[in-house]
């Protein structure tokens, strides 16, 4: 994640509790319109998400990996 995608969700977040930012103040700090910036956040937030998925698989792939290599040799 870019600064840009930080300060994205940042501002997305300090507005949460206020029902989101007013849309006049979403193009004037990013120049989006509220539409790209929910897009945006969605975006981002798929991406991290994903990200965080592969992470997570890489140790169990390797293990899986291993079991493998040791059944062929096992053969």
């Amino acid at each position: 994640m870019d600064r840009f995608d930080r300060e994205i969700l940042d501002y997305v977040r300090s507005w949460s509790p206020y029902g989101g930012p007013p849309a006049d103040e979403v193009l004037a700090e990013f120049g989006l319109t509220p539409g790209q910036l929910t897009e945006r956040v969605n975006h981002i937030i798929a991406v991290e998400n994903a990200s965080h998925v592969e992470e997570l698989a890489q140790p169990w792939q390797r293990v899986k990996a291993s079991r493998e290599r040791a059944r062929m040799i096992g053969t």
